[in-house]
């Protein structure tokens, strides 16, 4: 299954909420992935960054991690998401079996 990080700027709001409140979103997030068909490997806070939280998911689709994503949007709880589509080595190595089949003329041959 694809694996995507996700990587997001809480809104102010959403960061005293969770200061005050104590709350931990693992739970939350994991749930989320869950609902979409698939697995949340990992949550993380960051540090120095232009955002605060990076979330792996490993998704069967890309229309099933989208489908997530539009769901935090509509929550309005980020200000910032992006994602950061990841491959395995594995990935790899069937990319590269399929690279004696693709074709490709470069420019100005």
């Amino acid at each position: 299954m694809p694996l995507f990080c996700l990587q997001g700027r809480y809104t102010a709001a959403s960061l005293h909420n969770i200061i005050d409140n104590k709350e931990d979103r693992t739970a939350a997030a994991a749930a989320l992935c869950e609902s979409a068909g698939g697995k949340l490997v990992g949550m993380f806070g960051v540090m120095g960054q232009d955002h605060h939280v990076m979330a792996i998911c490993d998704m069967p689709s890309l229309p099933a991690y989208m489908s997530m994503y539009m769901k935090i949007m509509q929550s309005g709880a980020f200000e910032m998401m992006r994602t950061v589509n990841l491959y395995t080595g594995a990935d790899v190595v069937a990319a590269a079996e399929m690279v004696s089949s693709t074709t490709y003329k470069a420019p100005n041959q």
